[in-house]
């Protein structure tokens, strides 16, 4: 695992990012609305990253978020202070060399040792223990970021990558000599077009 130690602005930044993308998340999934954050929990959510100041593990964490929305239905995690914990406390156990026990984080997010150990499970039984995110797939999910950044479209957190695609051309019958056919003219007005279409579609939502 790369060094990627934040500055305290950078800090400040990733926390404002990470409360925007859960909470809309987990707000989607609650109630079908996206809302906005209070500032407790941006607060919240820069004074975790500020303790645990590596940059990458906590957009991988925003990505387990985002799988546990999709497929996650326990009842374990009742709130975005949570959810953030226990995705922040995964991406650094299953990235970091020196991960932090339980006893740590439940001191830290103020979240009781019984509750961080169950949520844990909960959570890793929700992604069917699907933590490795391969290169394409986080360089893709960093583009979507930067995209819902820029535009505030909540679409972009769930954007599913489609492969590019080409249309293959039929290909022309082999040439050749007949010595039994009649040379004829085409008719008048004849023309023979090859159309190539190419099809390119980087995002495809809602999937």
């Amino acid at each position: 695992m790369q060094d990627l130690t934040i500055s305290k602005r950078a800090t400040q930044v990733l926390g404002e990012l990470s409360s925007n993308v859960v909470f809309k998340m987990w707000n989607l999934k609650k109630f079908g609305s996206c809302g906005t954050p209070d500032l407790h929990f941006k607060k919240f959510c820069a004074r975790m990253i500020f303790k645990f100041p590596n940059s990458e593990l906590v957009l991988i964490s925003l990505k387990y978020v985002q799988r546990y929305i999709k497929n996650g239905n326990n009842s374990n995690i009742t709130n975005e202070y949570q959810l953030f914990t226990i995705a922040l406390m995964l991406a650094n156990k299953w990235h970091n060399d020196e991960a932090y026990s339980n006893k740590v984080w439940s001191e830290i997010s103020s979240i009781s040792r019984i509750e961080i150990d169950a949520m844990e499970i909960s959570f890793l039984k929700s992604l069917d223990f699907k933590m490795h995110i391969t290169k394409e797939k986080y360089a893709f999910w960093l583009t979507c970021l930067k995209k819902y950044n820029l535009t505030g479209k909540h679409e972009y957190l769930f954007a599913k990558k489609v492969k590019k695609t080409t249309a293959t051309p039929q290909k022309s019958p082999k040439l050749g000599f007949n010595y039994d056919a009649k040379v004829i003219q085409p008719p008048v007005g004849f023309e023979q077009n090859i159309v190539v279409f190419n099809y390119t579609k980087e995002y495809k939502l809602f999937e």
